[in-house]
């Protein structure tokens, strides 16, 4: 029996490990139960309540190509927590032959199974429906008795006996703050000269610019404690008298009017889709600060910033994100351009899917079962002392038969996905007008048409979506045999070219992964 996985996990409460967690408890069942697991399909940090879950649609799309009949849940509750829905997707499920089956919750098919089943969805169902209310409800009267409930403790203050007291040193630095921001003097002298008395924050360090960004304007310093936008009487004591706090929310507003141009959030567009083409670690957001002051921003390899494992150079945040989409405009989206992309799309698609790789893998499927066969019928005729070698050989093919097995399974499943021309030349059409240094056009061409870039320092390797789509991984990336040597591309390759193109030039060098295709852009060695 062929099964996928289905693993989700909500906000609440939960972090990544639960994906990891639900996928070996998964994993670790299936082997026991003797089933091949082909796919896995995930969801992060979104709810069951709701089905719009995009690789829960696309696990139930897939169903209908008929190469699985199981889905495994680690609970119930992760394929739903609403009832109706729970009910028209396992019946739309059940259409194609596949059931849901739960890892943790030992449900039969026999009418008492059946009933428990319905029983622990609609558990679920209540305990989705009940839990934030419950939450906030037992926090609130909790609170509204005195005790705090957790959550960062404001500056000034300390947890006594689950009861929010002031701490008379740090109460000081506030009431000094509070004083010297009513009397007009900058919040970087303030912190300057708290630095110079040796005052540290909560982690031991020299305080910043942002240290009392939250302090300022939280009313609990006034005995006013806030929570959920509502005040709570009586859960801290007093520490700044009202007209002083009047003073500074009065100034606050006045600066908030003309806020500095370094308080302004900054977006990294490709923040999620950008990876280190040398060792696969996401490219994260930094920024800093020049001689003169000025405030650049940057991508940054997480593995070189944390671990210095890695050597790859930082690059220029608004450079690359405008040099992506300007490649990508030059290169895949101009009319003729986009005519030849499609051609190729559907070539490398029919070519990948093909009814050949399907026809060799049964044909090797078919010499494998003969070859097992012959090793049965030479057990009978062998002597003891040739056993141990047959039973090894035999051992051999089937792990060999198991893993072509899924291999064919997953790729009848992708071989169903049909594009053609006209289907992808509309599909780029969308992002054909616009211009790179748009920052809205940038942002709009990132979203929803990339779906991931592997930078080096010579070269950049972009993938695009055409349908949906797996974000091609660091894995995809380096096991691909599409993908060329790590070396200079040919001489003939537009990749290289800056100007656009020559019409005798010949086409872009593309990369197929796993069905999404993608381009190899070169860059100058003197590139800013």
């Amino acid at each position: 029996m062929k099964a996928v996985i289905y693993a989700r996990y909500s906000s609440h409460g939960q972090t990544e490990q639960s994906i990891e967690g639900q996928l070996r408890d998964n994993y670790a069942w299936a082997k026991q139960q003797g089933i091949t697991v082909i796919a896995e399909y995930i969801d992060r940090a979104l709810t069951g309540t709701k089905d719009q879950r995009p690789d829960f649609q696309r696990m139930i799309e897939d169903a209908a190509k008929r190469q699985f009949e199981m889905v495994i849940v680690w609970k119930l509750d992760r394929f739903a927590r609403n009832r109706y829905d729970s009910a028209i997707y396992k019946a739309k499920l059940k259409k194609y032959g596949v059931k849901v089956v739960s890892v943790k919750e030992n449900i039969t098919d026999s009418p008492e199974g059946i009933i428990l089943e319905g029983l622990l969805e609609s558990m679920a169902e209540y305990y989705s429906a009940n839990l934030s209310q419950n939450i906030r409800r037992g926090q609130r009267e909790s609170m509204a008795k005195g005790t705090y409930c957790g959550g960062p403790v404001p500056y000034g203050y300390k947890v006594s006996n689950k009861k929010l007291v002031i701490d008379d040193k740090a109460a000081e630095v506030i009431r000094y703050v509070f004083d010297q921001y009513a009397h007009g003097v900058p919040k970087k002298e303030i912190i300057d000269e708290l630095n110079r008395r040796g005052v540290r924050g909560k982690t031991g360090k020299p305080l910043s610019i942002t240290a009392f960004q939250r302090a300022l304007p939280n009313p609990a310093y006034v005995g006013r404690f806030t929570y959920k936008g509502e005040v709570i009487p009586g859960l801290s004591e007093r520490i700044i008298d009202d007209e002083t706090f009047q003073k500074v929310q009065e100034r606050l507003k006045l600066t908030a009017r003309a806020p500095a141009a370094n308080k302004a959030k900054v977006e990294y567009l490709l923040q999620g889709k950008a990876y280190c083409g040398h060792c696969g670690a996401p490219m994260i957001g930094e920024s800093g600060r020049s001689r003169n002051g000025e405030t650049y921003n940057y991508y940054a390899c997480a593995d070189k910033k944390k671990k210095h494992t890695c050597k790859k150079k930082n690059e220029r945040k608004d450079f690359i994100e405008w040099y992506i989409v300007e490649q990508t405009m030059q290169y895949i989206l101009t009319p003729a351009r986009a005519s030849r992309v499609a051609k190729a799309v559907v070539q490398e698609y029919k070519k990948e899917f093909s009814d050949s790789r399907v026809d060799d893998l049964d044909k090797a499927l078919k010499q494998i079962d003969r070859e097992l066969d012959k090793l049965v019928d030479a057990l009978v005729d062998s002597p003891k002392v040739a056993h141990k070698k047959i039973y090894a050989r035999m051992e051999t093919l089937e792990a060999q038969k198991a893993e072509m097995e899924t291999d064919l399974a997953r790729l009848r499943i992708a071989q169903e996905i049909h594009l053609t021309e006209t289907e992808v030349r509309a599909w780029l059409k969308k992002f054909c007008t616009g211009d790179p240094l748009d920052e809205e056009f940038r942002k709009r061409i990132i979203d929803v048409f990339i779906n991931a870039v592997y930078l080096y320092d010579d070269k950049l390797i972009t993938f695009y979506n055409i349908r949906g789509g797996k974000q091609v991984s660091y894995i995809d990336l380096i096991n691909s045999a599409d993908l060329p040597a790590d070396d200079p591309a040919p001489e003939c390759s537009d990749l290289k070219a800056y100007a656009p193109p020559n019409a005798s030039k010949s086409e872009p060098q593309y990369v197929f992964v796993n069905g999404v295709f993608g381009c190899i852009f070169h860059r100058k060695k003197d590139e800013d």
